[in-house]
């Protein structure tokens, strides 16, 4: 009789018995996350520590263009496969118009009731208003706003502290480890910025002046005190006509700009032909539109800002 007695209750579920006790292969949910950009994935992983309980992806690859992006069949299924999709937002996506968003998915954009830089009228996002293009194959799309936050130590803290108060909305139990996480890496982002400006006060300002293809390094420019003339707009795939690109040339003679640069992604014909017109010799290759790929010394935002701030110096000081 004992014998049964034992048996039976040995059936009982242990977590019955110990009601606040968790069974060992209990694992809580992993909320699975596709951003835009590597950018976003970098802001997730670092406002987590790496939490396992986020599984994160980004739909455009590290190195690639985000303004040339085309989305694919791959990039549907694993955008409807998402618990959370993250996006930039203020233009720099228009695809994302395209997709059927599922009622149990969270769609959050990190621009949203940002203060960013208003552009004026020429700034045409990727093709020029008379052309007419197949949008399902080209996007055309103005922008009201610039929305390459990537370049913007300020608005990078910003997006962080928004990404971070979504994780603690989805993973409330970890809400400590996501605010210490997120305070560190805003401590070394400010780091990082103070010493990087001490660097760029070496050269004097009238001389932190360059050129490079587009304007996606406009609030780096700004926020570390640089004076910057681009060859086109806001997308790189952009073509000057021939006046302005000869427009383009008389200001770089006449302001005595001593460096030009190339982009990480794009075309580079533009400054190219800037550079065998005015003489001034290409100074190296900044990184604007994606972060580097790894080993790259620019393969997140406080390393790519070191990176372009390092070349752009060397240029400078020759």
């Amino acid at each position: 009789m004992k014998n049964l007695l034992f048996s039976s209750v040995s059936l009982v579920p242990f977590s019955f018995l110990f009601p606040n006790v968790s069974l060992a292969n209990e694992k809580p949910a992993t909320i699975k996350i596709e951003t835009t950009i590597p950018y976003l994935t970098d802001l997730v992983k670092k406002a987590s520590c790496d939490s396992k309980s986020f599984q994160i992806e980004n739909i455009i690859s590290v190195g690639n263009d985000p303004h040339t992006f085309h989305m694919t069949p791959s990039n549907r299924i694993a955008i409807a496969k998402a618990d959370v999709i993250i996006s930039v937002g203020s233009g720099l996506e228009p695809w994302i118009s395209k997709i059927q968003k599922n009622k149990n998915q969270t769609w959050f954009t990190v621009t949203e009731n940002m203060s960013l830089t208003k552009l004026d009228n020429n700034h045409d996002h990727n093709h020029d208003h008379n052309q007419d293009h197949d949008h399902e194959t080209k996007e055309h799309n103005h922008l009201e706003y610039d929305p390459h936050i990537w370049q913007s130590p300020k608005l990078t803290k910003e997006a962080l502290l928004k990404i971070s108060n979504l994780l603690i909305k989805l993973k409330p139990e970890e809400e400590k480890n996501i605010n210490t996480c997120t305070q560190d890496y805003i401590h070394k982002i400010e780091v990082e910025v103070k010493e990087l400006k001490k660097q760029i006060e070496t050269i004097p300002k009238e001389k932190r002046v360059f050129a490079t293809n587009h304007d996606a390094l406009g609030y780096f420019a700004d926020e570390f005190g640089f004076k910057m003339k681009s060859i086109v707009g806001l997308s790189d795939e952009a073509s000057p006509t021939p006046a302005q690109l000869k427009d383009i040339i008389m200001q770089i003679k006449k302001e005595n700009i001593k460096a030009l640069f190339l982009e990480s992604t794009g075309n580079m014909r533009n400054i190219k032909t800037v550079s065998k017109e005015t003489g001034v010799k290409i100074g190296g290759t900044l990184y604007s539109d994606s972060l580097g790929t790894k080993g790259s010394g620019a393969e997140t935002a406080p390393e790519m800002w070191k990176t372009n701030v390092s070349t752009i110096l060397n240029a400078l000081k020759k």
